[in-house]
């Protein structure tokens, strides 16, 4: 190609040295001049062809660089348009750049521009202060650092995300841009709340199950040990259910105990942490209580089993239980407190059912509950 351009050139330096040797008579300066003047002009069309040929590289490398970028944008535009994950590019300022198809989606929106026109700042998709706090953490983080963080702009839906974010450094002339990605892990997060809730809780009353009770009784148990503050714990077994199941059938005992698990929760207060223990058996640990406030609470429960006959379909059965109380003293721990109350609930059973008694070194408050003096129908011995 370099030739072609330079053809006129090459053919004018050819007849410069054809009559170089062909003309006679010169001095041997001017020879001389003239020679050099015909290599200078040689020596410079060969630079220029020189050139020449590196710019046709250059171009074609432009020109592939050029075609690779349009891939590389075709590519990009792809990811960023048909992704089911929200992306987005924002300044420093928090003010969108532009977003995806998917991001608006996420928040109802039908289309990007739409988004950008209702939500133009990402601080609008936080509605808790602690949220957006969680999310500058993310962009402060000088790894990669992944997030779950609750989503809810005004007048949309809450959702749960699971959010990365990138600060970009800018080219010259453009500032930093935040580069995002947000997926909705909305549904995840329900389930794994649902699974948790239903290890922790019994199927049939939904109360704590045994292990999750004794899990946060022990904290609470340890707490107050810690600061020095009252602790009290209830065990309360229906009477006669077996002769429920027996008579009745499984399904009436299931009903009762629903029945009695509801009114045993409307008995107690909200701090109250309350479970099923086994079978008929319920226990309640009452935090800030004294044995005088377990006491009444122990009657307001006995009074709200008995008041109304269950509705089990085939019968309509009347409730009544019976409890046994304690209170934390010295260096107990739920172990003993659990023995000691259930010392006193086999008192109660013995003593008549349908009644409380607490577990005391000393006498019960004057009008509350009798102190159970003797185990009952177990065999351990009362200190």
């Amino acid at each position: 190609m370099s030739k072609d351009i330079f053809y006129k050139e090459a053919t004018a330096l050819d007849e410069a040295r054809a009559a170089l040797e062909t003309v006679m008579g010169l001095d041997s300066t001017a020879d001389r001049a003239f020679r050099a003047l015909v290599d200078g002009y040689a020596k410079l069309l060969r630079q220029s062809e020189r050139m020449v040929t590196m710019g046709d590289r250059m171009q074609k490398s432009l020109n592939s660089l050029n075609r690779e970028m349009a891939a590389s944008e075709s590519k990009y535009r792809g990811v960023f348009e048909n992704v089911t994950e929200g992306i987005y590019r924002c300044g420093r300022d928090g003010n969108f750049i532009e977003v995806n198809p998917s991001l608006a989606d996420m928040f109802g929106l039908s289309s990007a521009e739409f988004f950008l026109e209702k939500l133009p700042n990402i601080r609008l998709l936080f509605a808790a202060e602690e949220d957006y706090r969680q999310y500058l953490k993310v962009l402060a983080s000088e790894s990669v650092s992944r997030r779950e963080v609750r989503v809810a702009p005004e007048g949309g839906n809450e959702l749960w995300v699971e959010l990365s974010a990138n600060l970009m450094s800018g080219s010259e002339g453009e500032g930093d841009t935040v580069v995002g990605v947000m997926a909705d892990v909305t549904e995840r997060r329900y389930m794994l709340e649902e699974m948790c809730r239903l290890a922790r809780t019994d199927s049939l009353t939904g109360l704590w199950n045994r292990g999750y009770f004794m899990e946060l009784a022990t904290r609470e148990v340890a707490r107050s040990r810690r600061n020095g503050t009252i602790l009290s714990l209830i065990i309360l077994d229906l009477d006669y259910f077996k002769g429920v199941n027996d008579t009745h059938g499984h399904d009436a005992g299931d009903r009762a105990l629903v029945e009695a698990s509801g009114r045993l929760r409307a008995s107690i207060r909200e701090v109250d942490v309350v479970g099923r223990y086994g079978g008929e058996e319920f226990v309640a640990l009452l935090p800030d209580a004294d044995t005088a406030d377990a006491c009444a609470i122990a009657d307001r429960i006995l009074h709200n089993l008995r008041s109304v006959p269950v509705d089990c379909g085939t019968a309509r059965l009347d409730l009544t239980a019976s409890i046994g109380l304690t209170s934390l003293r010295g260096g107990d721990d739920l172990d003993a407190l659990l023995k000691f109350a259930d010392i006193a609930l086999y008192a109660a059973k013995k003593k008549g059912r349908d009644r409380a008694e607490c577990y005391r070194r000393e006498r019960c408050p004057e009008g509350g509950c009798a102190p159970a003096t003797e185990p009952g129908e177990r065999k351990e011995e009362q200190p």
